[in-house]
Formats: C-alpha cells, sequence, structure tokens
C-alpha cells in the first residue's frame, strides 16, 4: 500500500478508528478499484480521486454538507454477513445527471429516458460501492458478499432521517468519502458513505495497526541508507 496516494483528511470523531490514514488507504485503494473497472466498461480513462474522509454519527452526516433539503439521488448497499456494512453513493440532482450522461454517452439527443439515466446511475453506484467493498475486504482479508443496490431519490435529510428511523442502519458511525469522477473534459462531485458494524471497525482497526506498525518499520529501515 502506498501512503503517496493519501490526501487531506477532516476528523468529527476519531475513537472507533487508530487513524484516519487507514481510512484514507482504503478509500484510495477503492477509488484504484472503480478507476479501473468504469474504464473498462465506458472504453475511456476515468479517474477517481478521494482527497478527504469524514468521521461522525449517522444524524449529524447531513450537517457535514448542509444539504438539509437537497434533492439527491442515492444508490444503497446493505451488506449482511461475516461483518456488516451500509453503503451509499450519493449525488445531487445536476451531479446525477452528470453521471446518467457519462454511462449512457453516445446514445443520440432526445433517445434517453429517465429510466435510462436512473438504471445508468444505478450501475455507476454498483460499480463504485462494490469497488469500496472489495478494498476493505482486500485490507481485511475478509470474504465480503453484496446484494443488489437499491436505488434512492429524496432529499438528504429524509434520506438519512428515513433510514434511522427504520433502524436500518447497521453502525452509530459514519465514515464519508467525498469522491471526485473525473474524464478527459468534464469532472462530477460526489460522496459515499460508509456505516462498518462495529465487528467490521474491529476488523479494520486490527489491520490498520499491522499496516501502521509494517510502515514504520519500512521507514526504520530506510533511515540507516538515508544516512550514510
Amino acid at each position: 500500500m502506498n501512503k503517496k496516494s493519501l490526501t487531506s483528511k477532516t476528523v468529527n470523531s476519531t475513537e472507533n478508528f487508530t487513524d484516519l490514514d487507514i481510512l484514507l488507504e482504503i478509500g484510495s485503494m477503492g477509488a484504484g478499484h472503480a478507476t479501473t473497472t468504469l474504464s473498462q466498461v465506458l472504453h475511456e480513462p476515468i479517474k477517481i480521486e478521494v482527497p478527504r474522509v469524514h468521521i461522525a454519527p449517522p444524524h449529524l452526516v447531513p450537517r457535514i454538507y448542509e444539504k438539509h433539503d437537497t434533492i439527491v439521488t442515492a444508490v444503497f448497499l446493505k451488506l449482511r454477513g461475516t461483518a456488516d456494512c451500509d453503503l451509499m453513493l450519493i449525488f445531487e440532482e445536476e451531479e446525477s445527471k452528470k453521471i446518467a450522461e457519462l454511462m449512457i454517452n453516445g446514445v443520440e439527443d432526445g433517445g434517453v429516458t429517465r429510466e435510462m439515466e436512473l438504471s445508468a446511475i444505478e450501475e455507476m453506484g454498483s460499480i463504485v460501492l462494490c469497488s469500496f467493498l472489495n478494498a476493505m475486504a482486500d485490507f481485511t482479508l475478509t470474504k465480503l458478499v453484496s446484494p443488489p443496490p437499491e436505488l434512492i431519490i429524496d432529499s438528504f435529510d429524509a434520506i438519512i432521517d428515513d433510514l434511522l428511523i427504520k433502524q436500518a442502519l447497521c453502525s452509530e458511525v459514519a465514515v464519508i468519502f467525498d469522491t471526485r469522477f473525473k474524464r478527459c473534459n468534464s469532472s462530477t462531485e460526489g460522496f459515499i458513505i460508509t456505516f462498518p458494524s462495529y465487528k467490521l471497525q474491529r476488523m479494520l482497526a486490527t489491520k490498520g495497526k499491522e499496516w501502521l506498525d509494517n510502515e514504520s518499520s519500512v521507514k526504520k529501515d530506510a533511515l540507516p541508507a538515508l544516512l550514510r
């Protein structure tokens, strides 16, 4: 794993993780998986960046972006198994249109229906969320299998509140990755929210500590050579 891929980070609460570099590394891995898959699907170079990560209780997530009544499109994935985790990819309305255009590029004007747009967004969401899921699986050396995603269109607050009211979330912690999708002549902003269960948090923390210890050992081994 390469720490050069890490960038800035924002912290709202860190009690559940030993170091946010762990989360940024996972975000970088997930973005790398998604970049490869989307580039192959779309037959053009697509770059995905994760410049920041935030941690907060789920009910405070809307405050990070101040998007309370903003209509958004969300692709929601509920993982249940060895380690539970809920994942959600969210785009504002205008950004979701860009995603649809990106996914169905080449269709003549007037030939794109609303159903096609929603299907394209859901496909994009599935690819990206499964990529992040695979990154967590690779990091923890655990097999994580995802069910089909769910597409939700509503205000930001309504989506989060509905999940909380239904007690649909498996975690009291939300980890949010700012996400940028870039192609040759345009870019799109979105964000990925993960709700890792306590068990998955512990697994990430344990593997993360091993990774940090290994990174520290590599640096110590390299120091004498630098001093020669």
